[in-house]
């Protein structure tokens, strides 16, 4: 078999997984307090206004066949054969979709006046188009070799780093800064491409079974999209009916609340795989426990970091842009309350619904998500900027969560015990006590930070332990067994 059926932890894919996001937010949380202090906030608002726009593009280009990719791929993933011929037309599919994406940019930014003086950001952003391309990330969680993505993540974000402190040094800079952000996200993926050939080889193949991939594909790219829409929509919109310098705020209040969405989602993400080939080979049970086990461990993560960021968001935007960026905490305290939502539908999305192919129930909780976001932009923004920004964002996270919620709880039945709720809760409020002790005791904002921090984890820890939360418990005790091994 070309896969041995040596089950790889799925701790241990979270971990390398969360390793591997954690490097993409290091890369970030070094170069934007650097890069907002050195552009300004005009400036960072042009890159991230510029971004926005090419975002839509590069997800053309990638017309949800990653997510689709992972899926199917798990279910020929034990012959090299079958994976082969399934890779290739992934990627065969994939160079149509990177041709349109680059016309269809080139068509809008020429009709559009608006976008001509953004053409040198929109230019090197867009590099990202064909990085997709190339990346075949989708094969690496497939076969589920997240070491190897783990390692060439670190390289690339090094060299990124590295080119970012040579060639970024004033306000006119922000091009160049924007070309080692390409790096840092889309420079890895020439290594991808040429390190693919230790598993399959991929090349271009004019064997496409679109009757059977297209479908699925677009259903995905649309809900794809729409998600997109109501995420990207509101500093596209604010940069229409504001300014560069509100763009700027919300930017960075966004940039935050996506790189916590991105650390949690990796603990979720690592399952599609074992999970759809649980499904595939009707190992039910497998799949209900692993479910069930994946919920409890990123629920128990994502409600301590949803209270501490709220508690610290002051802190956090002095530390990460500076004090010109202080009118960005409120958006930020509004969108940490929409990570809860946000995760908990990111969950049900790649947990259950796309395992078991219901990804139309998928597309029309994004669309309605979408159309409520645009609406609400449009109402909210002129009058309340980029807090309208993040409370539209709240609410379309809401309707997503409540919508798909009322059709996973028809096929999957999460059951938790009233001493895990409670450990999660009487730890999130141990962390509310610590900082409102430390805004008592602590004036430098700096200490009071990491007081809090360092507090808050070892109070949450111990109540989960004090309470005998069933999760944390499992996952000490799979840490000593591994120690002891």
């Amino acid at each position: 078999m070309f896969m041995e059926r040596k089950e790889k932890s799925i701790g241990v894919n979270a971990l390398l997984n969360g390793l591997k996001t954690i490097l993409s937010v290091i890369f970030p949380l070094i170069t934007y307090p650097y890069a907002a202090r050195v552009l300004q906030v005009e400036n960072m608002g042009k890159v991230n206004f510029s971004n926005s726009v090419v975002s839509y593009f590069v997800l053309i280009a990638g017309l949800g066949i990653a997510t689709y990719a992972i899926r199917e791929g798990a279910r020929v993933r034990d012959s090299k054969e079958n994976l082969e011929a399934f890779s290739s037309e992934m990627f065969s599919i994939n160079i149509i979709s990177v041709v349109i994406s680059v016309i269809a940019l080139v068509i809008v930014v020429v009709a559009v006046p608006k976008f001509h003086s953004y053409i040198p950001l929109i230019a090197v952003q867009s590099l990202a188009i064909f990085g997709n391309l190339i990346g075949v990330t989708w094969l690496y969680s497939i076969v589920e070799d997240y070491a190897y993505i783990t390692v060439r993540s670190l390289v690339v974000h090094i060299i990124a780093l590295v080119l970012m402190f040579l060639f970024v040094h004033n306000e006119s800079d922000y091009v160049l800064y924007a070309a080692t952000t390409v790096i840092a996200n889309a420079g890895a993926n020439i290594f991808n491409f040429l390190h693919a050939k230790k598993y399959v080889k991929i090349h271009l193949t004019r064997n496409l079974n679109l009757k059977k991939h297209l479908k699925p594909i677009m259903i995905i790219f649309a809900s794809t999209v729409t998600t997109t829409i109501y995420v990207n929509s509101d500093k596209t919109i604010l940069g229409f009916l504001s300014d560069e310098f509100h763009v700027g705020l919300y930017s960075t209040s966004v940039n935050v609340y996506t790189v916590l969405k991105s650390c949690i989602a990796a603990v979720i993400l690592v399952a599609l795989p074992r999970l759809s080939n649980y499904l595939a080979t009707n190992h039910k049970k497998e799949y209900e426990k692993t479910a069930i086990d994946i919920f409890k461990m990123f629920m128990m993560i994502l409600l301590p970091v949803m209270v501490g960021i709220f508690v610290t968001s002051d802190a956090v935007i002095e530390i990460i842009a500076g004090a010109s960026y202080a009118e960005a905490a409120t958006s930020l305290r509004i969108l940490s309350v929409s990570l809860a939502f946000s995760m908990i539908a990111t969950y049900y999305t790649n947990a259950v619904l796309l395992p078991m192919k219901k990804e139309t129930v998928v597309l029309k909780g994004t669309i309605m998500s979408a159309v409520l976001n645009i609406v609400l932009n449009f109402v909210l923004i002129g009058t309340f900027k980029q807090n309208g920004a993040a409370f539209t964002t709240l609410l379309a996270e809401v309707l997503m969560c409540v919508y798909q919620y009322f059709y996973v709880r028809k096929v999957l039945r999460i059951k938790v015990s009233l001493r895990y709720v409670i450990s999660l809760l009487m730890g999130c409020v141990g962390i509310i006590i610590v900082s409102a002790v430390c805004n008592v005791f602590l004036t430098s904002f700096i200490v009071n930070l990491f007081v809090k921090i360092l507090m808050s984890i070892i109070v949450y820890i111990t109540a989960l332990l004090a309470l005998k939360n069933d999760a944390a418990l499992s996952m000490v005790n799979g840490f000593l067994v591994k120690i002891k091994k």
